[in-house]
């Protein structure tokens, strides 16, 4: 069995006057680690909350730039999983052993109301282990 991480998440842009503009700021960072010229495939979502999506990676981001705890916000994002509980045991055949892989928040696998759930959770257990709100700046 290979496993591998899809993106945390795509950059997300929103239709306005004829042009594809960034969602949040987070989404017009995530565009700029791209090069000019660039070309993306678009597909349109509405079962979740982009902007809730994107305010979970703008609080990772910031928690993982002034803290220095996790080196990149994908490895906080798995921590968080874990320390939720949103994870599942597959055996591997070619290494005979149990792991252990964490679960996806992705638009396709988890309502939005899961999300809300999932979110709270993890909100929780950051600001345990960092001693402060991480989203106080997030709902300023």
């Amino acid at each position: 069995m290979i496993w591998t991480m899809k993106s945390r998440s795509k950059p997300q842009v929103v239709k306005a006057n004829g042009h594809l503009l960034p969602v949040t700021q987070y989404d017009a960072e995530r565009l700029e680690d791209f090069k000019e010229g660039q070309v993306f495939n678009v597909s349109a979502t509405g079962k979740r909350s982009n902007p809730h999506h994107n305010m979970y990676w703008s609080v990772l981001r910031n928690v993982c730039k002034a803290t220095g705890k996790w080196p990149t916000e994908k490895q906080l994002h798995n921590e968080l999983k874990f320390a939720c509980g949103y994870w599942s045991m597959h055996y591997s055949s070619i290494s005979g052993a149990f792991l252990r892989l964490p679960d996806s928040i992705s638009f396709e696998t988890m309502t939005q109301q899961e999300f809300n759930t999932y979110f709270e959770s993890a909100m929780q257990k950051l600001a345990e282990a960092i001693g402060y709100d991480p989203t106080h700046d997030e709902f300023s």
